[in-house]
């Protein structure tokens, strides 16, 4: 299948996509939206951790 028959389909799956999915209840959305803070807060730890050991080495080298 060719890039441009995907591209033209693409329309079609995110129809039947769409269909099928249904809107999560308050707790499940709530839940979702917990374990995704915690891990964008965790990225972000980690992220923040290894510029201030890399800044750290810097000043010390």
């Amino acid at each position: 299948m060719s890039l441009v028959d995907r591209i033209k389909r693409l329309p079609d799956d995110w129809r039947r996509i769409i269909s099928v999915s249904k809107k999560p209840d308050k707790n499940t959305f709530n839940l979702y939206l917990k374990v995704t803070l915690i891990v964008m807060a965790f990225v972000g730890l980690i992220a923040f951790l290894i510029q201030l050991a890399v800044s750290t080495l810097h000043l010390v080298g």
